[in-house]
């Protein structure tokens, strides 16, 4: 069995040889590709070469940012189970955008859950992930996995992006940052009629059936150069957590609000400790910093090696 990452996490078995998240060229044969979600870290136009597993969010954002769906592909859903070749594959909710999901495959008798980017604390349109027990290798992210990121109460976020909006918007408008596919939907879902929404933010919005508002006081933007010039500027970011970015933030005018569709550092320990899998590997972000708390508290922890330092798990 080798697990490992080239720009997308390889899982190969004795009969069986698959990719997770491709963002380059696939390589060697693949019997399927599994995309998690739909942003641009974790998929890209290679995959329309291949057999695609992904939800129909997932599948809408793609035809958003490609302009059209993979010849080949098998639409699946949280608690779905898929027979592929040789793969058995449990798919799970990931709760980090629309459509997002964690994938545990059965390969050669062993469990593999490789997560993709997740969030256990989910969202308002979202559920949190999970952990799955009796676990053999877990492949998780580690984009928060800094002991320095603990996010706020989600609730308390929410009342602070709203109460900042409702300030400022009484002396002009307001512009609020978001990640075109992911916050931005939470943040139009929050605000609901009341904002109006940037052309690239509309076009996902209504390819996942999120409602855009028409008004243009408030305004949901890609980021912070498609800010109306006057409007005060905000941005919602899981970075803002830092008292040194949100600081810097505003004396460039603009306000932080530490909204993360990830999980922060002691909820990614707290995943992998619940799982207690017989190993795991950390991929992305803070990847060596996580896997060495996680030998401190007793797991096999490690970075996902590389095709050029290629180990065997069994």
């Amino acid at each position: 069995m080798n697990i490992y990452y080239d720009r997308g996490i390889y899982v190969e078995g004795r009969k069986s040889r698959f990719v997770v998240d491709p963002t380059g060229p696939v390589r060697g044969r693949v019997d399927f590709v599994l995309v998690t979600h739909g942003h641009s870290d974790h998929v890209s136009r290679y995959v329309y070469r291949h057999l695609v597993v992904a939800t129909r969010e997932t599948f809408a954002a793609m035809s958003v940012r490609f302009g059209g769906l993979p010849p080949r592909r098998v639409v699946t859903a949280p608690g779905a189970v898929l027979e592929l070749g040789n793969v058995q594959i449990a798919v799970l909710e990931a709760g980090h955008i629309l459509g997002s999901v964690m994938y545990m495959a059965e390969v050669d008798g062993l469990q593999i859950l490789i997560t993709g980017d997740f969030n256990t604390s989910g969202s308002i349109i979202t559920d949190g992930a999970e952990p799955f027990e009796k676990l053999d290798v877990l492949v998780m992210e580690a984009t928060y996995g800094d002991p320095a990121y603990v996010f706020p109460n989600r609730a308390e976020v929410y009342n602070e992006l709203m109460d900042v909006v409702e300030r400022l918007v009484g002396e002009g408008g307001v512009a609020i940052s978001a990640y075109p596919l992911g916050k931005a939907q939470e943040v139009a879902a929050l605000f609901g009629r009341r904002a109006g929404a940037h052309s690239s933010v509309a076009r996902y919005n209504k390819a996942l059936g999120i409602p855009t508002g028409s008004v243009t006081d408030v305004l949901i933007v890609p980021n912070l150069r498609m800010a109306p010039p006057g409007y005060f500027k905000v941005e919602v970011s899981g970075w803002y957590v830092d008292e040194a970015t949100r600081k810097n933030a505003e004396a460039a005018g603009v306000h932080g609000i530490p909204l993360s569709d990830h999980s922060d550092f002691p909820s990614l320990v707290e995943f992998a400790t619940e799982a207690s899998p017989r190993l795991v590997y950390t991929v992305y972000g803070f990847s060596e910093r996580l896997a060495g708390r996680l030998r401190k508290l007793g797991l096999r922890a490690y970075t996902i090696p590389t095709s050029a330092g290629l180990s065997k798990y069994l």
